[in-house]
């Protein structure tokens, strides 16, 4: 009978843990924040009501989602939740309001005349940027182990040489010591040679070492340049060109040194063989968002959104092989952690030719929940735009929420060129009513087929090209 009794009170005390009114962003008593507003958002007991420095504030079956205006210094915010039997409990906290701190431009300092710094580079996936700054557009990421000439610093990034009339910039972090030397090495690329297999065209230069190249589309173009290119120790630099046109539309491309060699591959358009299951025998690449360790955004209930892209990446995955007899690989289909450029590396081992991360979205302070919500997709490299727009569009439509936009953004996961790669925000954890549907394991089934039927969208639309 004791046992019954304490494991019934041990129920009562963490039913009333669960409702109790609770803050959950922000996450500490004190924040500090940069802009004009803040929105706040945790867990009430039910048929509560809720007031927020004396104003009233919906309840969403469990939770709330409000904003609150700020002025600059110190807002004491005063949250009173009052319980259907009277009851009340008060929790304070400051949002302190401050001047956003502005980026110091540190002085070029430029090499000594008649001096060469030379370095390499120490890590893959390293940016070259267009200026001395983390806040810089990307122009390429670049594997390890290239050569590159330095023509100054600029605090925490040196300025490459060899670009021509284009600036590009490395943090110090991801090169080897700058050392002097007396002349360049020479170095010598040969005419290309061109091969295939079933999944790609490849266009191969025998060179003397690694060098910094860039790879720019404009259409159904392709642009290489191999910079820095040095016939003996005195000859005049110049920059290697080379032009790929293609008759359909560029899926997948990627540069690649390997064996003395630099690899230009271009993903081939697949040939469907069945028009009910275009999408069979395809490589496709899924990667939920997060795991682990690595919760990302969390719900007014505390919810990760791990959960939820998980929810529906393992949906999809049952989808593209079961109905649609696509060849899937993926990030993770349990609650592990993957770092971000090993979900890249496991996309380029398995050979995808479209790889699509699942996320849901959540909102910095100074945005108001309740105007920004909906379904978003992002894209960073124009192959990947076109089905960034269908995916986007279908979701729109089949799930009935706002339209969140094409997005064009730099992340680690629709940076890739091959495969092609976007990134999906289905719904918002800050927004009350997509809150709930994300919870709705019908959503989530509807979120996967939407993007089932997206992506046999786009592969059809790649043959009309034809």
């Amino acid at each position: 009978m004791k046992k019954i009794l304490l494991t019934l009170t041990l129920i009562s005390i963490f039913a009333c843990q669960a409702f109790a009114l609770e803050i959950v962003k922000p996450s500490n008593k004190s924040s500090v924040v940069y802009t004009e507003s803040a929105h706040i958002y945790g867990t009430v007991k039910p048929e509560s009501t809720l007031h927020i420095n004396s104003q009233k504030v919906k309840v969403w079956k469990d939770f709330f989602v409000h904003s609150v205006p700020l002025k600059m210094g110190k807002n004491k915010i005063k949250i009173v939740e009052t319980q259907k039997n009277g009851a009340k409990k008060t929790k304070v906290i400051t949002i302190k309001r401050m001047e956003e701190p502005k980026e110091e431009i540190q002085p070029f300092i430029a090499k000594e005349p008649h001096t060469i710094w030379t370095a390499k580079i120490i890590r893959d996936y390293t940016p070259i940027r267009e200026k001395a700054s983390d806040n810089s557009n990307r122009v390429i990421d670049l594997p390890k182990g290239i050569v590159l000439y330095l023509s100054g610093k600029q605090g925490n990034y040196y300025k490459i040489e060899e670009t021509g009339e284009t600036e590009f910039w490395i943090r110090k972090d991801y090169i080897s010591t700058p050392t002097p030397t007396n002349s360049r090495m020479p170095i010598t690329i040969s005419a290309p040679h061109k091969s295939q297999d079933s999944l790609y065209n490849y266009t191969k230069f025998a060179i003397t070492y690694p060098v910094l190249y860039t790879i720019k589309q404009n259409g159904k173009t392709l642009n290489l340049t191999l910079y820095g290119v040095y016939g003996g120790p005195e000859a005049q630099k110049r920059n290697l060109e080379y032009t790929y046109n293609s008759k359909d539309t560029i899926l997948g491309y990627d540069g690649i040194y390997s064996n003395g060699n630099f690899i230009f591959k271009t993903a081939k358009t697949p040939i469907i063989k069945n028009p009910n299951k275009p999408l069979e025998g395809l490589r496709i690449f899924i990667d939920a968002g997060h795991g682990g360790r690595d919760t990302g955004a969390v719900g007014p209930t505390k919810i990760p959104e791990k959960k939820f892209n998980l929810a529906i990446a393992l949906k999809l995955i049952d989808l593209l092989q079961r109905e649609e007899g696509a060849i899937v690989s993926y990030s993770r289909n349990t609650d592990v952690f993957v770092d971000l450029y090993e979900r890249v590396n496991l996309a380029k081992q398995n050979e995808a030719l479209i790889s699509v991360s699942i996320h849901n979205n959540s909102l910095p302070q100074g945005v108001d929940p309740y105007v920004k919500h909906g379904t978003g997709t992002y894209y960073y490299n124009y192959n990947a735009k076109n089905e960034a727009l269908i995916i986007k569009n279908n979701l729109v439509n089949d799930l009935k929420l706002k339209d969140d936009g094409l997005n064009y953004k730099s992340l680690v996961l629709d940076r890739a060129t091959d495969p092609v790669s976007s990134l999906i925000e289905v719904a918002y954890l800050t927004y009350p009513q997509e809150y709930m549907l994300l919870q709705d394991e019908k959503f989530q089934m509807e979120a996967a087929d939407s993007i089932r039927k997206s992506l046999r969208e786009f592969i059809l639309s790649l043959q009309t090209e034809k």
